[in-house]
């Protein structure tokens, strides 16, 4: 049992260099004076986070004294911003509807020594950070008590009550603060933090009696603290964080269940055109990137529904049009579809359609000869279709390199008795039809043709083939 326990992984203990603003009078532009005792003249940066990574905002030199001023004529977009000094030193502040304030600390002891003038929430939030250093002792004990093993039930049961009446302590002092700062940023984010209130029905005798179901409830209810109309968040690290652990490590991994529920954030996400863009962004990016076969359906899904229906307003129109272009060379190659016919050629030059081809199980192998990782998987590959050969299972070994001669001679080296087939000339278009970007690259097909498994490795392939 974690001693701070939030849903979004983010402990508070861990959020010690993060400010946040809150509301405060509002003047023209901005001005952030900042003194650090220790410092000297050196050239100072303040830089903002956007999701997350920082970016370059403004630089200044102090002055012998330390002292140095963040000024400009227009306002500053509000979120988290980084006062970055020499030697990799930085400390971050909140800037939000007040952006004229003072700060003074020293080099030494950036948090401790921290003093803010006409910023309140600034203080506010320093002075929390200051409670929990001073409780962290008495937490890391009970952390590391909770999790000793072998320690008796009645000890347990002490050591677990004493962290909840700690977290009691902390949050009665979150809700001190939020009270004081209704609508500051931070109070935002600590009550983004919090899980959903758990119904009784999930409890037994004060225990979880279905953990199943509480897990359904927490997903169904995890962004039910999240005001989506303020796009604060963006440019704090805290909503990319909580995007990157719900999809990526509280999901299951299932394309469906990653369309579910991306497809419900996006809709709450229309709150606000920028959080809706940068939402659209992560999903697309993450279901781009992912390694988990068959998530390119979810790439599909997001361009088709939102980026080809005119939704990206932010996005070139050559980049758009590639996007597009992207999506619908994938969407034939899913895994469930039936997988594009091409006929290549023989050895003998005989033409050899794929989907003439019949067996229950048909890999799609395209290799060279001289690709060193093909020169590893076609005799590992030999010797799962000379294991399976007899139970169904047939090869249709795509070459896709120019010189026959080479391959001609590999196909008696390895001895392979599959379909060995060709195409010089591209006449399929198998390059194309298979997004053939990198070689060997598997795909196994049931008796309909139909995609089972893609990108594969051998070894991987055993996995989807029958046990006899």
């Amino acid at each position: 049992m974690a001693l701070i326990a939030t849903k979004r992984g983010l402990s508070l203990v861990l959020l010690s260099f993060v400010l946040f603003s809150f509301k405060a009078q509002a003047g023209q532009g901005h001005r952030i004076e900042v003194s650090v005792r220790g410092l000297g003249a050196e050239e100072c940066y303040l830089a903002y986070h956007y999701g997350d990574r920082q970016f370059l905002k403004d630089s200044v030199a102090s002055n012998e004294q330390g002292s140095l001023v963040f000024e400009g004529g227009e306002r500053l977009d509000p979120g988290m911003y980084m006062v970055v000094l020499p030697g990799q030193k930085y400390f971050e502040i909140l800037v939000d509807h007040n952006q004229h304030f003072s700060l003074e600390t020293s080099l030494d002891q950036l948090v401790l020594a921290m003093r803010f003038t006409d910023a309140p929430d600034n203080q506010g939030f320093y002075d929390y950070l200051r409670f929990l250093n001073a409780i962290r002792p008495e937490m890391n004990r009970l952390q590391e008590a909770a999790g000793r093993e072998g320690l008796p039930e009645d000890s347990q049961s002490s050591v677990i009550e004493k962290m909840d009446s700690l977290n009691a302590v902390i949050r009665h002092r979150q809700d001190v603060y939020m009270e004081t700062f209704p609508d500051g940023l931070f109070s935002k984010i600590l009550l983004a933090q919090r899980d959903p209130a758990i119904p009784e029905s999930f409890r037994q005798d004060g225990r979880i009696n279905d953990q199943k179901a509480l897990r359904g409830f927490y997903k169904d209810h995890y962004w039910d603290h999240i005001d989506f109309s303020d796009d604060r968040l963006l440019r704090t690290p805290v909503y990319h964080a909580m995007l990157r652990r719900f999809f990526e490590n509280f999901l299951l991994q299932a394309p469906d269940t990653i369309i579910r529920y991306g497809d419900k954030l996006i809709r709450e996400s229309r709150a606000h055109p920028d959080v809706f863009r940068y939402t659209l962004w992560y999903l697309t990016n993450f279901s781009e990137r992912s390694m988990v076969m068959g998530m390119d359906a979810v790439f599909v899904r997001l361009v088709e529904n939102y980026y080809a229906a005119g939704e990206a307003f932010w996005m070139e129109e050559t980049a758009l049009s590639n996007l597009v272009a992207r999506a619908r060379k994938l969407k034939p190659l899913l895994v469930g579809k039936t997988a594009p016919d091409i006929t290549m050629y023989a050895t003998d030059g005989t033409p050899v359609s794929l989907h003439d081809v019949e067996a229950e199980y048909l890999v799609v192998y395209f290799w060279e000869s001289e690709c060193s990782y093909c020169q590893k998987e076609t005799p590992a590959l030999k010797e799962l279709y000379d294991t399976y050969r007899s139970k169904g299972l047939e090869v249709y070994a795509a070459n896709a390199e120019m010189d026959q001669a080479k391959w001609r001679e590999a196909v008696g080296k390895y001895e392979l008795e599959w379909i060995n087939v060709n195409d010089v000339a591209n006449k399929s278009g198998f390059r194309e039809k298979y997004d053939i970007f990198g070689i060997p690259l598997i795909f196994l097909l049931d008796s309909e043709k139909r995609i089972v498994a893609k990108q594969i490795s051998v070894e991987q392939l055993k996995g989807f083939l029958p046990s006899y």
